[in-house]
């Protein structure tokens, strides 16, 4: 039997991708990269077509990126009876509308995050999808990485016995130069909240992981630079300043900080930053309980620091667990430990849960039920900010 014979048993899954910009490239790859990570797939994912706001951008990206074809009306990629999967990587205000017609279309959905501009939005967007019986997932895609899969499986096996504390920081100083350009991410009617929405949402999915249910929050936010210049050309990641142009306000927070009262009775503080000066990108997060601690910083990703209160007195303190096949999917990628995995590999990992999710008729670690709760967390932490004081977050 040939490879092409081999190749010809794979069912196809036709992906329309709804934008054009970074993430388009990232989840592009994590559904082109998939099958020789993983050496088999239950689809091979059919690249069918790319929408974009304007013919320039739509086909520039389906060219890069390998689709085949392009469009600048995203209802007729939602609507392609040709297409299985509509991924939305747009921004944050398209995500409820095209979502919604894509689950009346009858499409699997997978969307970047956050969910909705509010938790009332992505509780519809769950609900819709539930009723219609698609497959969901959001991109949390630090949930996927081989570090957090065994804090996860510590923490459910009881060796950080009760758990007491969660801190967690995303921040980075992307946003610290004020001649930065104003882009839909600093307007509160396209990006709802700013570093929070953008970076905090991955922390909360995290947070809500490994400790459970949030119960109440109590936050502050800061906008630090207030006004920004219009862009010129393509506004994106990367977009040249117009110095000359009138300046426009900044809508949204720089920088937000939250306590947190989990369900559980542990408590837990989380950082976002995009004008954290010098931190160029910097994610971590620690874990303290009644038996042991656990550390992780994203940019040591090769690494998990662990304490136990059980080691014997001569060997106490913090050890560094090298990451191998034995954690996660980490073994997908390398035979042996010790080896940095980045953030797209991380993406591979979750469009190998996608695509395993719809063969098997599961629900996906990461669904919109799970994008639903983090837009509750993210709503209150907002209303906190506001109201100064600790608001409860809805029992669900």
């Amino acid at each position: 039997m040939t490879i092409e014979d081999v190749s010809s048993n794979v069912p196809e899954l036709g992906v329309a991708m709804i934008g054009s910009g970074l993430m388009a490239k990232s989840h592009t790859m994590g559904y082109r990269n998939v099958e020789s990570v993983y050496g088999t797939t239950p689809y091979r994912p059919r690249f069918e077509v790319l929408a974009d706001a304007t013919a320039d951008l739509a086909r520039s990206g389906a060219e890069s990126l390998g689709y085949r074809r392009w469009t600048t009306d995203w209802r007729e990629a939602v609507r392609d009876p040709d297409v299985d999967v509509v991924d939305i990587v747009t921004p944050n205000f398209l995500h409820k509308e095209i979502a919604m017609e894509a689950i009346a279309a009858g499409k699997h959905v997978y969307c970047e995050k956050p969910l909705a501009l509010n938790a009332a939005d992505a509780r519809q967007m769950y609900e819709a999808a539930k009723t219609a019986g698609v497959k969901t997932l959001v991109g949390f895609n630090y949930l996927r990485n081989p570090a957090i899969a065994e804090a996860r499986r510590l923490i459910a096996a009881g060796e950080l016995g009760d758990i007491w504390t969660f801190n967690g920081r995303f921040v980075l100083d992307a946003c610290t130069d004020p001649d930065v350009p104003f882009t839909w991410r600093f307007e509160r009617k396209l990006s709802g909240s700013g570093a929070l929405g953008d970076l905090g949402a991955h922390m909360i999915s995290l947070a809500l992981s490994l400790v459970g249910p949030i119960a109440s929050v109590a936050s502050q936010s800061r906008t630090f630079i207030k006004t920004r210049p219009e862009p010129t050309g393509v506004f994106g990641y990367g977009s040249g300043a117009d110095l000359s142009a009138p300046r426009r306000d900044v809508e949204n927070d720089d920088a937000t900080t939250f306590l947190i009262d989990f369900a559980s009775g542990a408590s837990g503080h989380i950082e976002a930053s995009r004008v954290a000066t010098g931190r160029t990108w910097h994610q971590s997060i620690e874990v303290v309980g009644s038996k042991g601690a656990l550390q992780f910083v994203q940019q040591d990703i090769h690494t998990l620091r662990l304490y136990l209160t059980g080691d014997p007195a001569e060997r106490k303190g913090y050890r560094e667990i090298e990451l191998g096949p034995r954690h996660g999917d980490y073994g997908a990628f390398w035979p042996f430990a010790g080896v940095p995995l980045g953030v797209h590999e991380l993406k591979t990992i979750e469009v190998h849960e996608w695509l395993d999710a719809i063969a098997e008729d599961r629900t996906p670690d990461g669904d919109f039920k799970d994008g639903w709760l983090v837009s509750e967390v993210l709503e209150k932490v907002e209303q906190s900010a506001t109201e100064r004081r600790w608001v409860d977050v809805p029992t669900l």
